[in-house]
């Protein structure tokens, strides 16, 4: 049976350290792993596979290149790190995997702010050009202050959706 495809937290380990279990057939599963800043990590790879391009995996920082024994597992242990993106793939390039290293939880319980895609400026460029249309066409004093008295609570309401803190999943 292949395991699931996609991210995957770190599990608390012994003598401090998070251990990640990874099975080798047909690609690292799962090929992607989340774990925790300024915390050692522990790779458990179980090689499942026995295709020539399964028999190494290669880190990019540190940089370090392991052998993985067919149906054995291989232990690696990767030092305490900011947060930051380690890549690690198959001797050829083939089979690609990441581990996200995440920045310690502050007090509180809050991550860090999540600021989403959409950004406030194209709608506060909306409510200038509507502004400015109103003035060429020659509308009245009171439509203009009306629609930018809207237009600022529009914006500060988005900013209020965008901004806010995101809990830490448990």
């Amino acid at each position: 049976m292949t395991p699931k495809l996609g991210s995957h937290r770190s599990q608390p380990g012994t003598a401090g350290r998070q251990v990640v279990e990874i099975v080798v057939e047909d690609g690292y599963h799962p090929d992607v792993v989340d774990a925790r800043e300024g915390v050692p990590i522990r790779i458990v790879f179980a090689r499942r596979d026995t295709q020539g391009c399964s028999d190494r995996v290669v880190f990019s920082q540190p940089r370090l290149e392991r052998h993985l024994a067919p149906g054995a597992t291989t232990i690696v242990d990767l030092p305490a790190t900011h947060a930051r993106e380690i890549r690690f793939t198959c001797g050829m390039g083939r089979y690609r995997g990441r581990i996200n290293i995440i920045p310690a939880t502050p007090r509180g319980g809050f991550r860090r702010w999540r600021v989403p895609r959409v950004q406030v400026l194209p709608v506060s460029l909306v409510v200038i050009a509507v502004a400015l249309s109103l003035v060429v066409t020659g509308a009245a004093p009171a439509a203009l202050g009306v629609v930018m008295v809207l237009s600022l609570l529009v914006t500060l309401l988005i900013a209020q959706l965008v901004l806010r803190p995101q809990r830490e999943p448990r």
